[in-house]
């Protein structure tokens, strides 16, 4: 009997982290790719970005470095003999991509099929007139759109419909948004650069629902048409900000339950009419005056909005997934925390608790780009926290931003604006928009005054004002218990009450826990809000009397994330902080994360043996410690909250690497990547460098090569401490110099780890944890890579200087030779 051949998937990655996208997509795949290899699939990942934690997983995949273009995947589906593309990691350049296959026939020539998602809808979903007609089918409420391929056009419908109008290009394959055109002028302005990034040349315009409320359903539907509703989001600002841009509220707070089934239903009956297998996130407009609802977007794959319900509720939504693409149906799925129940699968999550969603910003390292917030997303991270009331989560949210980057959340010292230019930035949103608001409550603005000019629902300035009330009652009563309790239970952090009080946050914390007896106490986070036993590994604080949080038994490390992220170190970041976890386990230790990044890498489930989504303060740092005594702390590098918390006499190991960049804007042509250990040198590999790349192989002459190893074992007789380092070189005529010796950047590490094929991450970990580590040599990668930064200067609207720092960088990505 002959043997059938296993069938090929190829799952597309999303590409590199830029201004919209973090590492959620990544997340989705690792989970997808664990399940998939377990039931013995044969796999494929194709990826452009350089930070992809892929190529260091356990699993059986094979990892392909290729352009995100459809020529590239048109020779990858052939070389490989590829059967099935699986595109709901690969957020909307996966999408992008299967149209354009489509559209070529090479799908139809080699018999391939899609995943999750077919290609009718894809092709739907791409194109709005077609996806009008599918709503419409399904007697749902369509706003008046058209495609157009000329200017004329364009103005014509924006005419007929009237302004304002949004305009988005059809099939981009770079990261677009909608944008608003208030008059014919703007919209004659914006058509051309529209025109120029669509690859059919055909841009959307519809008419604009500026104004209306933003709310955002998340659903699952497996193959038998079993469907249920994960996760209702309501955006703290209407439409005109983009949903990256606001503050994001779970459950939604101001929906009635008819507007809330309504929607429910709506995004059940889109994902059953599109014949979604798997996760499907749908926006809506809702019109604050009468209830009534239109259809913003569709995205059947995973995004923001999918992790952050993940996260909001306990549900594995990518596990789910998987096993639906797998073949199993809701009825089937066996939830690994579930203690007695038979189809927990099938039910729809609950909550019992507020979870937040808030932007962070890299406006200050950017004086030049606009901060208005319009249709264009411009936050380069994001912050989740828990609470037990809406004031709870907002103020972890608020204080959760990092250390490092508070400055840049409100450009403006809201205390110093003249009232004119304060009731500006309250008609105009622009960037660390709460903190304004919050200002204009203290000097006395009304809750319609404020909802007036904002079209923010009222119900949110209700909070707030409770807010502003409670921050008074803290100044005016300094070292009060009752008032500090209170203050507690809505989420003011000891540094808050420290500044409303004018004393040290260390004293307020003294206070707190000897005299006022107010402790944080730790909730879990499940999908059944305690209708069923769960075993849960996620929690938050608050500060009520029951603790559901059990210490930790066993040898056990606390490993500091990453929090937001950040220009400079970015997904990389996450890449280490995924990596360092894993190898604390290898090491015997079980692993306690703190972390608040809702796309982080490290949130996926079984990762680390507990989790506490908190932010990372001194606070909620010394609380956890507290709680849960462990052995070791582990940080990368030293960065502010490290500082603060040695400071405090915490012992702290401490990574020795660069949270700034390698070595730049100086005089380089190589990187010599080497191991200092007890005196040991240890050389990996060189890699070729110039102002704005790194690559493999290098390109030097005979004579320059004959001098690496005896110039690098040279320079590292003065390494004096145990590490990773990247030995700077530059070529003097045919001799070889030393520029600089610095420990390895975080920046760099993912790809000096493939392209070396090492695990430098791990490697640190374990010579900073043990003192020692058994150095294995392994050949490099044989194909040539080129590595670059991402910068989201164009996000930002501005001109990318040249030289640009990588402290800019956003992401990585490889290039084409």
């Amino acid at each position: 009997m002959a043997r059938i051949r296993s069938k090929k998937i190829l799952i597309i990655g999303a590409g590199p982290t830029q201004v919209g996208r973090d590492t959620e997509s990544e997340a989705a795949a690792i989970q997808i790719i664990k399940n998939f290899a377990e039931a013995g699939r044969n796999l494929y990942y194709v990826t452009n970005d350089a930070n992809s934690i892929i190529p260091q997983l356990k699993y059986d995949v094979e990892f392909l470095v290729d352009d995100l273009t459809v020529n590239s995947l048109i020779q990858i589906l052939r070389e490989n003999d590829i059967d099935i593309i699986l595109p709901v990691v690969g957020n909307t350049v996966a999408l992008q991509l299967c149209e354009q296959l489509n559209e070529s026939e090479v799908l139809k020539e080699l018999n391939i099929r899609t995943m999750g998602v077919t290609t009718t809808t894809i092709h739907n979903i791409n194109n709005p007139e077609l996806m009008n007609k599918v709503l419409r089918h399904i007697k749902e409420p369509t706003i008046p759109t058209t495609v157009v391929e000329t200017a004329n056009s364009a103005i014509k419908f924006a005419k007929r419909v009237g302004f304002p109008v949004l305009i988005k290009p059809i099939a981009s394959l770079t990261k677009t948004n909608r944008i608003k055109c208030d008059n014919e002028h703007q919209l004659v302005e914006m058509l051309e650069p529209a025109f120029k990034v669509s690859t059919t040349n055909q841009i959307a315009v519809e008419k604009s629902v500026v104004g209306y409320k933003e709310v955002e359903m998340t659903v699952i539907r497996d193959a038998e048409g079993s469907k249920l509703l994960i996760n209702g989001a309501e955006n703290f600002n209407p439409i005109g900000v983009h949903s990256g841009d606001s503050i994001i509220f779970s459950p939604t707070q101001t929906l009635t339950d008819i507007e809330f089934q309504s929607l429910r239903t709506a995004a059940l009956k889109i994902a059953e009419v599109l014949k979604i297998k798997g996760v499907c996130h749908v926006q809506f407009a809702l019109d604050p005056t009468d209830g009534k609802h239109f259809v913003t977007r569709v995205n059947p794959f995973f995004d923001r909005t999918s992790a952050f319900a993940a996260r909001a509720t306990g549900y594995p939504i990518a596990n789910v997934v998987s096993k639906i693409l797998l073949g199993q149906s809701l009825r089937e799925i066996e939830l690994s925390g579930v203690q007695k129940h038979d189809s927990l699968a099938l039910i729809e999550p609950a909550m019992d608790h507020v979870a937040v969603r808030f932007p962070t910003w890299s406006f200050a390292s950017f004086k030049n780009a606009d901060q208005e917030l319009n249709t264009k997303m411009k936050s380069t991270g994001a912050v989740m926290s828990f609470g037990r009331s809406a004031e709870e989560a907002l103020q972890k949210a608020i204080r959760s931003v990092d250390s490092t980057t508070t400055a840049e959340q409100a450009a403006l010292d809201e205390s110093e604006l003249s009232e004119a230019q304060l009731i500006n930035v309250l008609i105009h949103a622009r960037a660390g928009e709460v903190y304004y608001l919050l200002e204009a409550l203290r000097r006395g603005y009304t809750v319609d005054e404020l909802a007036e000019m904002t079209h923010i629902d009222a119900f949110y300035f209700y909070k707030l004002r409770h807010l502003v009330k409670l921050e008074r009652q803290l100044r005016e009563h300094h070292f009060d218990a009752d008032v500090l309790k209170e203050a507690k239970y809505f989420g003011f952090g000891d540094t808050q009450i420290a500044h409303l009080w004018q004393v040290r946050s260390d004293q307020v914390r003294e206070f707190r826990i000897k005299q006022a007896k107010v402790f944080a106490t730790y909730k879990g986070v499940e999908p059944t809000a305690g209708e069923f036993p769960y075993l849960t590994n996620t929690y938050y604080s608050t500060f009520e009397d029951e603790d559901e949080a059990i210490r930790t038994v066993g040898k056990k490390i606390l490993v500091l994330g990453t929090a937001n992220s950040q220009v400079g170190t970015n997904s990389a970041a996450e890449y280490t902080t995924f990596q360092t976890i894993k190898r604390c386990q290898d090491l015997g230790y079980k692993v306690i994360l703190i972390n608040n990044n809702p796309n982080a890498l490290t949130f996926v489930p079984d990762l680390a043996d507990k989790v506490y989504l908190e932010p990372l303060t001194v606070e909620n740092c010394l609380n956890i410690i507290h709680q849960e005594k462990p052995d070791k702390i582990v940080a990368q590098g030293k960065w502010e909250i490290v500082s603060q918390l040695v400071l405090r006499g915490v012992e702290i190991d401490q990574l020795p690497l660069s949270r700034t960049t390698r070595s730049e804007n100086i005089d380089a042509d190589y990187m010599a990547v080497v191991s200092e250990i007890n005196g040991q040198a240890n050389l990996f590999g060189v890699i070729g460098i110039n102002d704005e790349n790194m690559f493999v192989p290098i390109e030097a002459s005979p004579k320059i090569k004959r001098q690496f190893k005896a110039v690098v074992m040279e320079e590292c007789k003065n390494l004096t401490a145990n590490g990773i380092y990247s030995i700077i070189l530059r070529k003097n005529d045919d001799l070889l110099e030393v520029s600089s010796s610095v420990p390895m950047a975080i920046q760099d590490l993912p790809f000096l780890s493939y392209v070396l094929n090492q695990d430098f991450a791990g490697m640190i970990t374990e010579i900073i944890l043990t003192g020692a580590f058994q150095i294995k040599n392994y050949p490099m990668m044989g194909a040539k890579y080129r590595y670059t930064h991402v910068y989201p200067y164009d996000q930002f609207g501005i001109k990318q200087p040249q030289n640009t720092p990588f402290s800019l960088a956003i992401g990585a990505k490889f290039l084409s030779n």
